[in-house]
């Protein structure tokens, strides 16, 4: 399974130095390909946020990849699970194919 995990920058007392280490070294796994189940990596132009495209198996393996960066502890995570466009254009047929039954019991 896809998840787009969103991050951005959560509040910390942390000094700017070890905000900033923590921030480099999540990069610099992400650049070195040291977790090979984050695919994709977006920071955000002049945001201090940015998005991960993680596959996984479960939803466990997905908290250990994100408990596992190294600016895991200062940023907050918003996750979306993903499919494919493929998946949702037969979603939508459905639910066309159940709106097209009804609209004949609509119109009584």
């Amino acid at each position: 399974m896809q998840f787009l995990v969103l991050t951005k920058a959560g509040n910390t007392i942390m000094p700017p130095q070890v905000t900033l280490q923590l921030v480099r070294q999540t990069y610099e796994l992400v650049l070195e390909k040291r977790e090979p189940r984050i695919k994709q990596a977006f920071p955000f132009a002049g945001e201090r946020a940015g998005a991960f495209i993680v596959e996984v198996g479960s939803a466990e393996e997905l908290s250990d990849v994100i408990s596992d960066l190294p600016f895991s502890g200062i940023v907050d995570v918003t996750i979306h699970p993903l499919t494919t466009v493929e998946q949702s254009l037969k979603i939508i047929k459905k639910a066309e194919q159940r709106v097209a039954q009804m609209a004949p019991a609509m119109g009584r």
